[in-house]
């Protein structure tokens, strides 16, 4: 699901919810599969960040991957508050 269909599924609940009909987005439908794991790259795109962003957020703390060999991967449900944070930055 892109963040067009995103958009226009939360509008949809939005109506829904003026209309006093039952909320029926969650959380898979605006930012994904919780579990599913995204490459370093992946995650600079998301959060529309750049590579020395990426590597202060790791060194800070605020962004913990996974350590495998064939690179660092995040979980998109451990994403949520630096998805949150880069929406507030406007960047997303």
């Amino acid at each position: 699901m892109n963040n067009l269909d995103a958009l226009v599924q939360v509008m949809y609940n939005i109506y829904l919810v003026l209309n006093k009909e039952q909320l029926t987005f969650t959380f898979i439908d605006l930012f994904g599969d919780p579990n599913e794991q995204l490459t370093r790259q992946q995650v600079k795109d998301y959060l529309n960040i750049s590579e020395s962003t990426y590597k202060r957020k790791v060194k800070d703390g605020s962004l913990k991957p996974i350590k495998l060999p064939g690179g660092d991967r995040f979980y998109v449900k451990d994403l949520l508050a630096a998805y949150l944070e880069s929406q507030r930055k406007g960047r997303i």
